[in-house]
């Protein structure tokens, strides 16, 4: 296969979140952007802790708090970064930067120990978490004072605060453009599903949100880049910061956790993370699993939300591990969103949490992000 989709689209590969000495990580900040392009990564970003501040950690009282139960997670905020270390990340993300060759982008995590973290990119400035238990102040500042950063749910569901039942905000709802499916490890489609919670997928969906699909190492070592761990892929139309940002707002990226994966798939000509008109649905889907994967059993899971706690697989396509396949749908009823899930048959991925028997508790390659299908769930 070539380096472009038909719509001549370079693929990167990439991993959005990553820490420091700048806060609770142990890697160094002037030298980390040069481990990852050591790597093969294409593109790479520092998102250092903006945590609770001090002053208001000590003033919160628990009946100022949404959970009483998580009241107590309020004084495990990691070490922050200061304005200084801000300063300090741009200058090396600006260091590294080598368009065509290598992105090195800077962002934050805005880090609210019950309510979950949330990474920001392409903002002028970082927030702490000013408004504890809420996540109305970080929407408020996106809104009002970064018109141009971009941000996205991290390990989502690990948190019991769950960022508010992914509290939707129509004025954000373009620049919300990530939702973790791999972090470092672990695949999290089924997180808090035995303690009565939705799939995080599910829960983020329904709240109104339309995000891409991606992978992160969250890294908190020193050993930036390491294999197995989770990243994005990326149809880029330039290799540079503007490239990534671009293919992050089409939503046309993917989650995997294989390095040298390549995931291409259409859904009626439509890309991945696209709107799709209702039709009968023909999929595409062009993947490249390295020779690793030659020999075993690879599918085409396609996911959609039949209102269980977790997505229903109406659809597994055997899948070439090294070429093209091409399938009509049948489906069985009217979806706002389908997700394609490239699994390997006979394999049980312990991360998951699902009993063996379980169609989604085999070993995930890669996550493509939603099609949109045209219904009364759209919203414009």
């Amino acid at each position: 296969m070539g380096d472009d989709t038909p719509t001549q689209r370079r693929l990167l590969i990439g991993d959005l979140h990553n820490h420091s000495l700048l806060s609770d990580g142990e890697g160094d900040p002037l030298t980390a952007f040069a481990q990852m392009r050591a790597a093969g990564l294409d593109f790479a970003a520092l998102t250092d802790h903006a945590s609770i501040p001090r002053h208001i950690v000590g003033g919160l009282r628990v009946e100022d708090y949404p959970s009483a139960a998580g009241f107590p997670l309020v004084r495990t905020a990691p070490r922050s970064l200061d304005q200084a270390e801000w300063v300090a990340a741009g200058h090396f993300a600006d260091l590294h930067d080598d368009p065509g060759q290598f992105t090195a982008i800077r962002g934050f995590e805005w880090t609210e120990p019950w309510l979950g973290h949330i990474n920001v990119w392409g903002s002028s400035e970082f927030l702490p978490v000013t408004t504890p238990g809420t996540v109305t102040g970080l929407h408020d500042w996106l809104v009002a004072e970064q018109p141009d950063a971009l941000f996205g749910y991290n390990h989502p569901g690990r948190e019991d605060g769950r960022f508010e039942g992914f509290r939707h905000d129509a004025r954000l709802v373009d620049r919300m453009v990530s939702l973790e499916m791999f972090n470092r490890y672990d695949d999290y489609i089924a997180v808090g599903v035995r303690h009565g919670e939705p799939s995080p997928l599910l829960a983020c969906l329904r709240a109104g949100w339309r995000p891409g699909l991606i992978g992160v190492s969250d890294e908190h070592g020193r050993d930036y880049g390491l294999r197995g761990k989770g990243r994005t892929g990326v149809w880029a139309e330039s290799h540079d910061r503007a490239g990534v940002a671009a293919a992050l707002l089409r939503r046309e990226v993917f989650a995997t956790r294989e390095p040298g994966l390549r995931l291409s798939a259409t859904l009626d000509s439509a890309t991945l993370g696209s709107r799709v008109a209702p039709a009968a649905h023909r999929l595409s889907v062009d993947l490249d699993a390295t020779e690793r994967w030659a020999g075993h059993d690879l599918v085409a899971q396609v996911l959609a939300d039949d209102g269980d706690l977790l997505p229903g697989a109406l659809a597994e396509v055997p899948l070439d591990p090294q070429g093209a396949t091409s399938v009509d749908l049948d489906l069985p009823g009217r979806y706002p969103w389908l997700v394609l899930r490239i699994a390997v048959l006979g394999t049980s991925d312990r991360s998951i949490g699902l009993d063996e028997e379980h169609p989604l508790a085999s070993r995930a390659l890669a996550y493509g992000s939603p099609w949109w299908l045209r219904s009364d769930a759209w919203d414009d």
